[in-house]
């Protein structure tokens, strides 16, 4: 997308942006159900000034359409790139004043417009879009190692396609390798993409680096629909977001139905296609942002963790209300220790229900999760994707 296009998309939000009253609902999560006055801004929460809200932001967004902020500066950078894009902002917004705009697409439109005048990317961040021109993931990592973690054949068609994302397939391989042993326990006819499976671009997107977008997003569909495909899943909330909401906004119908792995996982489990014996532990459940917020998927999860008869316990901030991890964004790979600040705030939220295990469903959050962890001593707390605790159900 060029300068212009870009404009263009940025413009279309201009009318909304006079009507944020700066009221600061932005901030907090809904007081009436957890009856106290707690962030759900990691950046409000983390800096404090207006700047780091959602109405502070609008602001600077504003003046850029208006062209009365004509240059970058550091500090203005870093409020824009701080913001991992979890839209709390957008959930509490809206539900208690009559905002119309998505707060999350305009800073991701805001993003790609200081792009395109050369303001940005971060350094790291086009570091990480370097690597997925070149090797198709943001790791810096072979694409033919992509299913190294693969321990087993799977057919080279089937009807359901498991695309296994960048994380997954290089960081957090356990995720992928619990979600084929639950699929194959299930004999569910499924393959994976391999070494032609690409980046599913959500860090570029994210961070406002559309060059070259479309052809990444071509490739991927083509490359499922060769495989017969009728039905694609994802562990990463991150690409099941990507899937469902970007490529459509950059012009892509999808030739297949999609489903987060914890949708599909449940549909088995109702079915009756797994075995499952009672983990009978201490749960809380963290929702990451790209699969409850962004996407609406809340119940699902928490169904498939009481189909394991686990002891459920959720945190003050849960669901709509729920506190990033910090990682999104970009944030995690240009401000890592922020990115750990707001992990190690959900990690103190979670101990104090004093859970045997913080279970999530998106791959970056758990990497960022056990990253933070790390500097917590004498404390004992399992970190695990969903499709991990469902392997270790598994009736075997």
């Amino acid at each position: 997308m060029d300068q212009e296009e870009i404009k263009l998309e940025l413009m279309k939000f201009h009318p909304e942006l006079n009507h944020c009253m700066h009221c600061h609902l932005c901030y907090a999560a809904d007081w009436h159900r957890i009856d106290d006055w707690v962030p759900v801004c990691p950046t409000a929460a983390r800096f404090g000034f207006e700047a780091f809200y959602s109405s502070g932001r609008i602001e600077l967004a504003r003046a850029l359409i208006e062209e009365t902020l004509q240059e970058a500066s550091p500090r203005l950078l870093e409020i824009l790139y701080t913001c991992t894009g979890c839209s709390a902002c957008v959930e509490q917004c809206h539900q208690y004043s009559g905002l119309k705009i998505d707060q999350v697409d305009l800073f991701e439109t805001v993003k790609a417009y200081c792009v395109s005048k050369g303001w940005g990317p971060l350094p790291k961040h086009l570091e990480f879009a370097q690597s997925i021109t070149k090797n198709h993931n943001p790791y810096h990592e072979p694409p033919e190692d992509r299913s190294a973690w693969l321990s087993s054949e799977v057919p080279s068609e089937a009807p359901i396609v498991y695309f296994v994302g960048c994380t997954s397939s290089y960081r957090r391989q356990e995720i992928a390798q619990a979600t084929v042993k639950v699929l194959k326990a299930a004999e569910a006819p499924f393959t994976i993409l391999g070494s032609n499976e690409w980046c599913c671009g959500s860090p570029i997107i994210r961070t406002g680096q559309l060059d070259g977008i479309r052809d990444l997003i071509s490739h991927n569909i083509e490359a499922i629909e060769a495989l017969g495909a009728e039905r694609v899943i994802f562990s990463c909330a991150g690409c099941y977001r990507a899937f469902k909401k970007d490529y459509p906004k950059f012009g892509f119908s999808l030739p297949f139905k999609i489903q987060h792995t914890t949708q599909y996982f449940l549909n088995l489990i109702r079915n009756k296609k797994l075995n499952l014996k009672p983990l009978s532990k201490a749960v809380t459940y963290h929702d990451p942002c790209h699969l409850g917020r962004h996407t609406r998927i809340y119940k699902q999860p928490r169904k498939v963790l009481k189909k394991l008869q686990v002891d459920l316990q959720e945190m003050p901030r849960t669901s709509k209300e729920s506190f990033c991890c910090g990682a999104g964004g970009g944030v995690r790979a240009a401000y890592p220790e922020f990115a750990k600040w707001a992990a190690t705030n959900r990690l103190n939220e979670a101990l104090e229900l004093n859970p045997k295990v913080l279970a999530s469903a998106c791959p970056f959050c758990k990497n960022n999760f056990v990253e933070a962890f790390k500097d917590f001593k004498g404390v004992s707390l399992e970190i695990s994707d969903i499709s991990e605790l469902l392997a270790e159900g598994l009736n075997e």
